[in-house]
């Protein structure tokens, strides 16, 4: 196998998200070891995977990103927290029972424990999450799904689309181990939307990565 075939294997979608499972495989296997500090090596082993992914597509993710869209991703990271927000408030007010987020208290309490997580949450797993679901593993779907359904008008295509951006949400949520799952199934839906309009998956960093850090901001302030 030649350099090009090689390249062209880790550049595959296929071999982003083997990676990416297989770094939390290894990293549940070192749990009983490791104890609580197995989120650390956890991050270092996808921190270190996103190193790789930068380099394996610099051609596409270090190319300039206008200010403009930057400016646009930000303000979608936030609109994301508001419509969270308002979701929650109108749950509680129907069901008058209060919601919390396992998995965030979770992160911010390791937060609290090892500060140095905070760049985990807010810078790699962002990237890592969107280039691994919301484009490798979204795309993965969108393989099976031609391959199962032949046609190509466009009632089919938007079929296609929402079956894998419904797939894709669903595994990105239920990897979180929470039990609001709907809260990652949402944003999963919204995150795979700016993709499809913007056609970038840095706008989806972006956005994800504001998210992140503003739910963090407003655990701080509470």
């Amino acid at each position: 196998m030649n350099k090009e075939r090689v390249l062209a294997l880790l550049r595959g979608d296929g071999f982003t998200v083997f990676a990416y499972f297989l770094s939390l495989i290894i990293a549940s296997a070192l749990l009983p070891v490791l104890g609580t500090k197995i989120a650390l090596v956890q991050e270092g082993l996808l921190a270190l995977l996103m190193v790789l992914l930068f380099l394996l597509h610099r051609d596409t993710l270090w190319t300039k990103l206008s200010g403009k869209l930057v400016i646009k991703s930000v303000l979608y990271g936030l609109l994301a927290v508001l419509i969270e927000l308002v979701l929650i408030i109108i749950t509680v007010l129907i069901t008058k029972v209060s919601i919390q987020s396992h998995n965030t208290s979770a992160v911010f309490s390791m937060i609290k424990g090892f500060p140095v997580f905070a760049l985990y949450t807010v810078v790699i797993a962002p990237i890592v999450e969107e280039l691994v679901f919301r484009q490798s593993f979204f795309n993965l779907c969108q393989f099976i799904n031609w391959r199962i359904i032949k046609s190509s008008s466009k009632r089919a295509r938007i079929f296609k689309w929402i079956i894998s951006a419904f797939v894709t949400a669903i595994i990105f949520a239920s990897l979180h181990a929470d039990i609001e799952v709907w809260e990652y199934v949402l944003i999963s839906l919204f995150l795979q939307w700016l993709l499809h309009h913007y056609k970038d998956i840095r706008v989806c960093m972006i956005a994800h990565g504001i998210f992140n850090l503003s739910t963090l901001l407003l655990l701080m302030a509470l």
